[in-house]
Parts: structure tokens; sequence; C-alpha cells
């Protein structure tokens, strides 16, 4: 093949990847993916101090309001009890938990995150904030609730994401609520035959727990609603999952 020819190739393929979203996005995806799986705690410490997680603004606090109020349609007028948030960062969310329940106990693998949340929180005598990385390291006690928003996504890694999924179940007391969400992949890309290259994902995540066993879904949902769009903001899917007794219990 001559250099000319071969030159028009490099560049035909080139200007295949700058018009192809998937290409685009496959490459992002792999080189924060090897970040997260390498070096988790570093890569969640430099996002904090970059400011580059706010979830103290007009549409986090939108989404914020919306779960708890969707999860309080399942448990009535109820005080929450024991609740364990996995991924707490800055302690936004965590605040408005101490709110609900008896006691909160809020892990983040970034210690720079759990330093911050442990400041906000002060004024809350309920609230127990840790820095731990639940993919290789126990949940102590169990627990009503256990919100897992908007986290999974950066677990990354065959043994990171195994591990972490029984480790929620058990935190669980029998009847409780696990409350996921997480950001779902581009609609390009949320077709099966694309999980083999991007096995991560809102929806990957929900079968993961669906299939774990002694879960039940409560309630499903996409947010925002279909047809309704907020710019800057990923489509999310919202799961509640109510913790069955074991059999012969």
């Amino acid at each position: 093949m001559g250099i000319k020819r071969k030159l028009r190739r490099i560049l035909g393929l080139f200007g295949l990847y700058r018009r192809s979203n998937v290409l685009a996005f496959f490459v992002d995806y792999t080189r924060a993916a090897k970040r997260l799986r390498l070096e988790p705690k570093e890569a969640a410490d430099e996002a904090h101090r970059a400011g580059t997680w706010n979830f103290d603004n007009p549409l986090e606090r939108e989404w914020q309001q919306h779960v708890l109020a969707t999860v309080s349609a399942q448990t009535g007028t109820a005080r929450w009890g024991d609740v364990l948030e996995v991924g707490c960062s800055e302690g936004v969310f965590t605040a408005q938990l101490a709110a609900r329940c008896n006691s909160v106990t809020a892990y983040d693998i970034s210690p720079v995150a759990a330093a911050r949340a442990a400041e906000r929180c002060q004024p809350c005598g309920n609230v127990r904030i840790c820095q731990v990385d639940v993919a290789t390291q126990e949940i102590e006690g169990q627990y009503d609730m256990v919100f897992v928003m908007d986290i999974l996504w950066l677990v990354v890694g065959k043994e990171r994401k195994a591990s972490i999924v029984p480790k929620l179940v058990h935190a669980l007391r029998d009847g409780g609520l696990l409350i996921f969400s997480d950001s779902r992949m581009p609609k390009s890309i949320r077709h099966p035959f694309w999980s083999l290259f991007f096995p991560s994902g809102a929806d990957e995540w929900a079968k993961r727990l669906e299939r774990a066993g002694g879960l039940a879904v409560a309630r499903k949902e996409c947010y925002p609603a279909h047809g309704r769009s907020i710019p800057e903001f990923w489509a999310k899917l919202f799961v509640l999952f109510r913790k069955q007794p074991a059999s012969g219990a």
C-alpha cells in the first residue's frame, strides 16, 4: 500500500472517530476506567480538590428532593431508623438524611470528601462519617436503609465489582430498602451488545443487584422522566429494592 493511500486511510479513520460519539465515548471511558481501577482513592481525592463533583447546586438539590419524596412515599411518616450512605461525597445529601433518620453512617473512599462531609455534618449529632472503600473493606453492622446513589459507576474492575453487591445486600436488615441510582450510558450504546465493552452504567448495575438474590424491586423509574431534558444532567436509573426475608426465616 502506497504512502498516500495509507495517509488517506489514517485520515479517514480519524474523521470517523471525530464523527462517532461511540468511539469518542470509548476513548474517554477507557482512560477514566483505567485510573479508577488502579488508583480509585487518588482519583476521587483529585476530583474533590478540583471541584469536579458539585452536589450542592439547584439541579442536584431538585434530584435529592425527588429521592427523599419517593422514599417517603414507601415508608409513610415513620422515621427511617438506621441508615447507611455509601459514597457520601462532601455530605450535602447526608445532612438531609440526618433530619429523617435515627442514625446515619456515611462512607466515602476519599479522605478529602470524608473530611469535608464531617465538617458539614458537625451540627448533626446522629451522623458518623467514615473513610471506607466498600469494594475492599467490610461494611460494619446492618441498617434499615442503604443509599448507594451515583457511585457504583466509579467502581471499576472485576474483583471490585464482584465484591461490592453482596456487601450491600448483607448490610440491609430484612424488609429494609436499598436505594440505588446511577447515570445511564448514552442512548447510542445501551444495547446489550455494548455491555461487552462498557460493563458499567446504571442499567448494568441494576441487573447485578436484581441477580444478587434477596432483593425485590419496589419501584423503578428513569430520571428525568421520559420526554424531559435537563442540560448538563445525565439521565439516571432510580431503583428502590426491598430486602426479602430468607426462606424459612
